[in-house]
């Protein structure tokens, strides 16, 4: 009952939105379509090796707020590994607050505060689900030549308190620095093109999967470039990421995994 109840409030804000932004003629909706040849969440391979198709819709509600819903679908079935694509499917309902101060001096700040309902749809909430509530900030004028450092936190746990999806719960760290690296164009009518270069750290205090334990430690350090490309009217946005895995309660091996997403606004 209460995930019918979040799922059609988060619903309801959709369509809303998008209503609004249609009336008032603002772009407040984004629809993203991604492929990853692996799906690496918190340091996880949630899927042993296997790619996933991962859409998602997210509305600007205005004053900073946002709805949105992302999805996940494993590429392919169960072929060996130690990890069934069974019941794997995933949906997760996301409201957002975002909103920056001190904007152009040094201590500039963006901060975003973020709820997070993970349902697993083809299992019974008490077996799987988990919410989380996670914040960030960016301070993009801090660091000199356009490195942007950041910081998340998040709490996680489970959706059901009496549930078997106990083992969620915990807190997660992440350090971050970012850079946009001009280079020349490689397209037509295009002189330049940013490479978006990332770098991450994870410290983990035991939030972790349904089925396992995780201990408190570091648990993975990833290294990623990306880009955005303008094609029909959307973003085309390849990247690839390397994860050296440091904790083996969260993954015993590093990843190679790409991703390309495909969005448009309207």
């Amino acid at each position: 009952m209460k995930k019918s109840i979040i799922l059609a409030s988060l619903v309801g804000l959709l369509i809303g939105g998008i209503a609004v932004a249609a009336e008032d003629g603002s772009y407040g909706v984004t629809v993203d379509t991604t492929w990853v040849s692996k799906y690496i969440w918190r340091g996880f391979d949630i899927l042993d090796d296997k790619a996933a198709f991962q859409p998602s819709v997210s509305v600007d509600l205005g004053s900073g707020f946002s709805a949105g819903v992302w999805g996940s679908w494993a590429g392919a079935s169960q072929n060996g590994g130690d990890v069934s694509t069974v019941n794997a499917n995933e949906m997760d309902y996301i409201l957002s607050y975002g909103n920056s101060i001190c904007e152009g001096e040094t201590y500039a700040t963006d901060y975003s505060l973020n709820w997070v309902y993970y349902d697993y749809t083809d299992q019974p909430s008490k077996a799987a689900d988990a919410q989380e509530i996670n914040a960030s900030i960016a301070m993009p004028n801090l660091c000199p030549f356009g490195t942007v450092p950041s910081y998340t936190i998040i709490k996680m746990w489970a959706a059901k308190s009496y549930g078997d999806a106990g083992g969620v719960g915990g807190w997660i760290h992440v350090l971050g620095l970012d850079y946009g690296l001009t280079v020349p164009g490689f397209l037509e009518n295009n002189p330049e093109q940013t490479i978006d270069l990332h770098w991450d750290l994870t410290y983990n205090d035991g939030a972790g999967l349904t089925d396992n334990s995780v201990d408190s430690d570091w648990s993975h350090t990833t290294f990623g470039a990306s880009t955005d490309i303008a094609v029909g009217g959307g973003t085309l946005r390849p990247g690839v990421f390397y994860q050296i895995s440091m904790d083996k309660s969260v993954n015993n091996e590093d990843e190679l995994y790409t991703a390309v997403s495909y969005s448009f606004n309207f």
